[in-house]
């Protein structure tokens, strides 16, 4: 305590106020390791530590099968080492930036804080690159994973201290072997064999691509011939080998008998393509063998005998080999061995139960050492329905059931039989009242205008199981252009048939005659088919116009559409229909709705203006036609809106209106003047009258001698007599043959005339607006 006294307080600052010290010096502590890094600086944080290891590998992470076994290869190994410390890096699954990120940070890393020796597991040709930088940089040794270099490749022996892994040219060579086996079994000579391999980049690709050609050569009786040789790429191996064999299986001159792949795990994106199509089950000649090697991919294809055959290789051999190289290093300074493999021996569906693998002096089960699934597990597939020539080999699709196929073609085969049973019977019958009153000419307008928009059926009625896409396409194009121009064909006839019974009986034309400024009680209006038919032609030329920009700028083609996807974003559903690839192609159908829509409306209003008339204009009858033609355009348009994905339903629908529209046409406009025709019947002319007569009143129908010629001969003496006596009554064709079996009867009307004249006016309708006066 005296000692204590004594001594003199710290005259510092620092000591003085220590906890203030104290609590600035952490400030700064904390300021300089959480300043922001560099590049480099990051890369070596992240991958090392500032404890040099004696052995540091550098592999590929565990995320999958293989680099995982070969993690817990050096796992076991390294835990039997005392004295040697031992650091693991990885470069995330392949990923190739990664892997150069992690060489760059040890090729800036100091050499004195290198290990004493690299296990290194390099990628691709870039990494392998890198590793020999590292090696001239710091003199480092280094044991290389994997990827053995080949004869050819010295520049990478002269910075390697050694190899420890696989023999490439061994497996390869194996699998070689395995698939001349299968196809002698198979008895079948010159087979057809894909190559599927490691990206190019892939220092072993050469050497196994060349030892499995090798092996397959020269045996007499089989004849292997490799069709293709395909580098797959990454990042997702298994897909790659998915979409590859996608395309060579859609290519018609290519044939394939076997598949072989560099390792089991690409070898299942090929399965699963080559099941999707059924190449696996069937016919002996139609079924692809296939041989793979590594054994990484699923057990359960050699069990059931999907896969003839792999080879043993295990990633726990190839660590425990550099783990070993790399003490022996250590201990000695130099390699017994400079290249050491691990075993890769065959193995096939009938002999890996029971295979056993003997490795530096222990036994293992091959089941055991293989990175293998016990079970297949999907994960590869199309992404889009355009990476198959037809996706539906590979997807379930959404057909339109064949009986909806067989109705729409029945009921193409009703509108057919009557369309052309109608044509002949207006043929036959052209020259009769009844049938020239309808105008014969537009009434054949009508039957052709249904049988084009009824052909649009047959369009509609296909799918890729029975066409080819060339034809499908021309489908998709032909329908719309069908059942447009035939609908309006149609609907512009008929607006142009009682357009022209509209512009005989309009009050407003003809008011007075000739002759008098009295009002004429008989108007005769002279109409022509060329005076109507411009509704025709307008209509046709305003539908060909939207239809061509459409074509042109957007046209129909017929597409395949993903409906259903997996969690991993591959297709599981598609369906076929007939689609444009923008995103406004809606506008052209709207438009010609709404068109059709106006004509349809126009022509009601015109029946509805007409229907006094309506036994000479059919009024009547082409209402309820074009009603009925209203109420299938609108409600077919919103029913096919509102389908969706349904193609079964859309296909329905759009069948059902083209089927309905045109039978209710024809039905009601040309079937009942037929009928009268066929049953004696057509040859009477209707009544004109628009309101009932009474005794001595024209009365159509009847013979003309039941005229009571009394009560009109004054009046037709005056209205009727020229100048010099003769009395001229104007009718139409279709009274002329009645009047001409009467003529004794007619000359009674005015009998003190000179001379009685009846012109036929041909195609001329003439309308009595006064029963009377006539």
């Amino acid at each position: 305590k005296r000692r204590r006294r004594r001594m003199k307080k710290p005259s510092s600052i620092y000591f003085r106020n220590r906890s203030l010290f104290k609590f600035i010096e952490l400030l700064l502590i904390l300021a300089v390791c959480c300043r922001p890094a560099t590049h480099t600086e990051a890369a070596v944080s992240d991958y090392f530590s500032t404890k040099v290891a004696d052995i540091v590998f550098i592999v590929p992470d565990r995320s999958t099968a293989y680099p995982n076994g070969l993690h817990n290869g050096i796992l076991i190994s390294a835990y039997h080492l005392e004295g040697t410390t031992v650091d693991v890096r990885d470069y995330g699954n392949f990923d190739q930036e990664k892997s150069l990120d992690v060489l760059n940070a040890a090729i800036a890393t100091p050499t004195e804080q290198h290990p004493k020796v690299y296990c290194i597991w390099p990628m691709d040709i870039e990494s392998k690159r890198r590793v020999a930088k590292l090696y001239e940089t710091h003199n480092v040794p280094i044991i290389q994973i994997n990827q053995l270099p080949g004869p050819d490749d010295q520049w990478e022996w002269d910075h390697l201290l050694g190899y420890a892994g696989p023999d490439d040219a061994l497996r390869a060579h194996n699998a070689g072997i395995m698939m001349l086996d299968a196809m002698r079994g198979r008895n079948i000579t010159n087979p057809g064999v894909v190559a599927l391999g490691y990206p190019e980049s892939y220092g072993g690709y050469g050497l196994s691509v060349d030892a499995f050609r090798k092996a397959i050569a020269n045996h007499t009786g089989v004849g292997i011939n490799i069709v293709r040789e395909i580098p797959l790429v990454r990042p997702d191996l298994r897909q790659s080998a998915y979409n590859a064999m996608v395309k060579l299986m859609d290519d018609p001159e290519i044939t394939i008998h076997g598949v072989y792949s560099m390792d089991d795990d690409m070898l299942m994106g090929a399965y699963e393509a080559l099941n999707d199509k059924g190449r696996l089950e069937g016919k002996d000649e139609d079924i692809v063998t296939l041989v793979g090697t590594v054994c990484n991919g699923a057990r359960e294809l050699l069990e059931n005998g999907k896969q003839y055959g792999t080879t043993i290789q295990a990633p726990i051999f190839e660590a425990a080999l550099a783990m070993d190289q790399a003490t022996e290093y250590l201990e000695t300074g130099m390699l017994s061995e400079r290249a050491r493999f691990t075993p890769n021996p065959i193995s096939t569906g009938e002999t890996w139960k029971s295979m056993v693998i003997e490795f530096l002096g222990q036994a293992y089960a091959a089941d055991a050492i293989c990175t293998w699934n016990q079970y297949h597990e999907r994960t590869t597939g199309l992404t889009k329905a355009t990476d198959a020539k037809d996706a539906c080999d590979y997807v379930d699709c959404l057909f339109i059931p064949n009986g909806l196929f067989v109705a729409g073609f029945v009921m193409a085969g009703i509108n057919y039989f009557l369309a052309f049973f109608s044509a002949i019977f207006l043929y036959i019958h052209h020259n009769k009242k009844v049938i020239q009153l309808a105008q014969p000419f537009f009434l054949a307008l009508v039957l052709s205008g249904a049988i084009v928009d009824t052909t649009s059926i047959l369009f509609m009625s296909r799918d890729h199981r029975t066409s080819s896409t060339e034809e499908l396409d021309i489908g998709c194009i032909a329908w719309p252009w069908l059942l447009t121009l035939g609908q309006m064909l149609t609907t512009a006839t008929l607006v142009a048939k009682v357009y022209r019974v509209k512009r005989v009986i309009d009050p407003t034309r003809g008011k007075l005659t000739s002759r008098s400024s009295r009002p004429s009680m008989i108007r005769k209006t002279k109409v022509k088919t060329k005076d109507v038919s411009g509704f025709i032609i307008i209509g046709l030329i305003v539908d060909i116009l939207v239809l061509t920009v459409w074509y042109v700028t957007d046209p129909y083609h017929w597409k395949l559409t993903v409906t259903s996807r997996d969690f991993q974003d591959h297709a599981l559903q598609a369906r076929g229909e007939c689609s444009s690839n923008g995103t406004n192609a809606w506008i052209y159908p709207v438009i010609i709705v709404i068109l059709h829509l106006a004509l349809l409306v126009y022509a009601n209003v015109l029946a509805f203006q007409t229907r006094k008339y309506h036994y000479i204009s059919d009024s009547r009858l082409v209402a309820v036609s074009l009603f009925n033609s209203i109420q299938l355009l609108v409600i077919a348009t919103v029913m096919v809106a509102l389908s969706d994905n349904n193609v079964s339903i859309s296909y329905l629908i759009r069948v059902s209106y083209a089927f309905l529209n045109n039978f209710g046409v024809i039905a009601l406009v040309v079937v009942p003047k037929l009928y009268l025709c066929v049953i004696g019947e057509g040859n009477q002319t209707p009544n004109l009258s628009t309101k009932q007569g009474e005794a001595g009143r024209i009365s159509g129908l009847g013979d003309v001698s039941a005229i009571d010629p009394k009560s009109l001969i004054d009046r037709s003496a005056r209205e009727n007599s020229d100048e010099s006596g003769d009395c001229r009554y104007k009718i139409g064709s279709d009274a002329s043959s009645a009047i001409e079996d009467s003529i004794d009867s007619i000359t009674k009307l005015n009998p003190t005339a000179k001379s009685v004249t009846f012109e036929d006016n041909g195609e001329n309708i003439d309308i009595f607006e006064d029963n009377e006066a006539a």
